[in-house]
């Protein structure tokens, strides 16, 4: 692999197209899947009733984390939990069993830590599980936050800072309405060091039923069930103590009648622009380029190559900006470059595609993301290249998409 120095630069250009990311989560009573717009406080698409049962008597069971690596989400009532692809919504893992600090414990809220492929699962007696990403989920580690369950008093909520090494996680007093926000370092999530009251679009105390951070923009989205709320948070690690800005608010997104039971991004992906094409040795194959994974920061980014010519030596170009709809043609390739072909352009590879023929042919580039929030919102490009034996090229669609 050779890696050109893509960190020496940083945002100059204007921002690359992508799928624009959206809050989602399940809801209690049907339960249903539901995306909205905070940006614009809109509704979006639903999925469901899920295949699982609604949440328990307790208001404080459910919870919701995004899997980018393969699109889905995973949802759970408080004691069951399945794996949901959205859309679509029919498990592809599960109902299990969610793990938790025990039997009795309800689940109250999940994240994803992308980095480590973990989920991340704070219950009722106030226990945080790490667990990996896969089904079944398998724990890694258990924290006491010491926040039981206490009356009406339970935790709700939890999302990780994995780019400043933070926990947040929320109770409620479930009969008074009033919802409290803590944060932990991520090296010892049960050790909290601040907790601040939240309050609605009106400042008065709300309920809070889950919780989502944008790491890169240092933001904060929250649900009382109904509406959605998004802070702004300043960390200062010398206190350490983290400072919030409120911003705007949606007073009713969720479906009437059936509050959300925790929240989650559902990340931006990637847009496409180009056709494949092949010349020379090269089969004329529909290769395609994606990502398999979303672009988040302190995560390793997966470039994928499909339907290929198995075989042949296969390149991944990635560079800042956006796509051209047209680029210069180079001599021997049998199409045009759209990326920005700037000096901080790099290469992966060369990887051998594999897979059946003549154009099943699969492989995927591994790309280490840089921890740091500076770099959000950079714009990126990729298109790759293959070469045949003896002669002949092909070259795939070009992606644009944004470091979240």
């Amino acid at each position: 692999m050779r890696l050109l120095p893509l960190a020496s630069l940083l945002l100059t250009a204007v921002a690359a197209g992508q799928t624009l990311p959206n809050l989602i989560g399940p809801t209690r009573n049907s339960p249903l899947i539901a995306q909205v717009s905070h940006a614009t406080c809109t509704p979006l698409s639903t999925c469901g009733p899920i295949a699982l049962p609604p949440s328990t008597t307790f208001y404080w069971a459910g919870g919701s984390a995004w899997s980018s690596s393969d699109n889905s989400l995973w949802v759970t009532t408080g004691q069951q939990l399945a794996r949901l692809p959205v859309p679509g919504c029919t498990p592809a893992c599960g109902p299990i069993p969610c793990p938790k600090s025990s039997a009795t414990a309800e689940a109250t809220g999940m994240d994803m830590h992308d980095g480590l492929n973990q989920l991340f699962i704070i219950d009722s007696a106030g226990w945080i599980t790490s667990a990996t990403n896969a089904c079944s989920p398998v724990i890694q580690n258990q924290w006491n936050t010491g926040l039981a369950l206490s009356g009406f008093t339970a935790t709700s909520a939890i999302t990780i800072d994995e780019l400043r090494g933070l926990v947040f996680y929320t109770t409620c007093n479930f009969a008074t309405g009033a919802g409290m926000l803590y944060v932990a370092p991520l090296s010892n999530p049960g050790a909290w060091f601040q907790s601040t009251p939240l309050a609605d679009c009106f400042t008065n105390p709300t309920l809070v039923t889950g919780i989502a951070c944008d790491a890169g923009g240092a933001r904060l989205f929250w649900t009382n069930g109904r509406g959605t709320m998004r802070w702004n948070y300043t960390y200062n690690p010398a206190g350490p103590s983290v400072s919030y800005t409120p911003g705007p608010c949606c007073i009713q997104v969720a479906p009437f009648t059936d509050p959300f039971t925790d929240l989650s991004i559902r990340w931006g992906g990637a847009t496409s622009v180009g056709t494949p094409c092949a010349n020379g040795a090269c089969a004329p194959c529909p290769m395609s380029h994606s990502l398999r994974n979303a672009p988040l920061l302190g995560a390793t980014l997966q470039l994928g190559l499909d339907l290929a010519q198995p075989g042949t030596l296969a390149l991944c170009t990635v560079d800042i900006g956006a796509c051209a709809v047209s680029g210069p043609l180079i001599a021997p390739f049998c199409g045009q470059f759209l990326i920005p072909m700037s000096s901080a352009m790099l290469v992966l590879g060369p990887n051998i595609p594999v897979g059946g023929s003549p154009c099943l042919a699969s492989t995927t580039w591994l790309l280490p993301l840089p921890g740091n929030p500076i770099f959000a919102g950079t714009p990126l490009t990729s298109q790759c290249f293959s070469l045949c034996s003896p002669s002949g090229t092909a070259v795939s669609n070009c992606l644009s998409y944004v470091l979240q």
